[in-house]
């Protein structure tokens, strides 16, 4: 996996982040933070819209929706993230606040010998967003964000803030095929300030007759110059309450390629749904959790 690199990559003298205008951070956005074994432009089983907007919408039955989570990547690294929102559907439009952090702990400050010295290097980034999806065609999503990100590393704190779209279009074709496509971090006026991400991802029904009991594989790729590349391979089988999520992923990020497998779990009931995933990581490195917790009210 590329954690092994990030972890080199970090432990840089600063003053290389010092001379660069880049917003700190955005590296540990590649984490798929509030994800169970999903796509990030289709997915949305925490419907927080972190990655597409659109993936917020409720459905018109259910007027609230609470959701929270968090991600322990491996003690080597020593990533970890969090995430809450609160959405709202008023006029047939769904209204979206988050809050998604993401850290990493143990990087200890040194000078000519690797005795550490003083306190530990904070290396973090916050994201807030505030969205909104609709419903524009009987198929059709369509979702804004307007985002404020910053990041911090050591004495070096930037912000910057973006405006993404996501569009989500489901039961398309007698294979119930769904497919997403959106921005992530997309701020035109920031420059080099912030890499934004191009997603894609679409999915189609292989086996069943309905959306309850159902086998599905899909694809996801996303991109962000100068950063990094994603393919994500998967299939996921649903029979009533839960739901079993299991696919590939290939990633190409400071300059390295690797492979990994992604795996995850949902239990839906009574309007609660609890997601656990678990990513392989290579290079000897442990795996990585996630956990993510939803609730909707009429």
């Amino acid at each position: 996996m590329w954690r092994k690199a990030f972890a080199l990559v970090i432990s840089l003298p600063l003053c290389a982040e010092s001379q660069s205008s880049a917003v700190p951070g955005r590296d540990l956005l590649t984490f798929p933070i509030g994800l169970v074994a999903e796509a990030p432009a289709t997915g949305g089983l925490a419907g927080m819209g972190l990655w597409n907007p659109a993936a917020t919408e409720l459905s018109d039955g259910n007027r609230w929706r609470l959701a929270a989570g968090s991600m322990n990547a491996p003690t080597d690294v020593a990533v970890t993230a969090q995430f809450a929102s609160l959405s709202h559907r008023w006029l047939g439009t769904t209204y979206t606040a988050s809050m998604a952090r993401a850290s990493v702990g143990r990087l200890l400050r040194t000078d000519t010998d690797p005795q550490s010295i003083g306190d530990e290097i904070p290396y973090q980034t916050l994201v807030l967003s505030l969205g909104a999806s609709r419903r524009i065609f009987p198929r059709v999503v369509a979702g804004l964000a307007l985002r404020s990100r910053n990041g911090r590393l050591d004495n070096v704190s930037r912000t910057s803030t973006s405006v993404d779209v996501g569009v989500l279009a489901d039961h398309l074709t007698p294979l119930d095929v769904r497919v997403g496509a959106s921005s992530f971090l997309f701020s035109p006026s920031a420059g080099r300030r912030e890499l934004a991400s191009l997603l894609l991802g679409a999915d189609l029904r292989v086996l069943g007759r309905d959306t309850s009991r159902t086998v599905r594989a899909g694809y996801s790729f996303q991109r962000a110059n100068g950063l990094y590349s994603e393919h994500f391979v998967y299939g996921s089988a649903r029979w009533a309450m839960l739901e079993a999520r299991a696919g590939g992923v290939e990633t190409a990020i400071y300059g390295q390629t690797n492979w990994r497998m992604r795996v995850g779990i949902a239990f839906r009931y009574a309007g609660y749904t609890v997601g656990v995933a678990r990513e392989e990581t290579p290079n000897g490195l442990a795996p990585s959790y996630q956990f993510t917790l939803n609730s909707v009210f009429p």
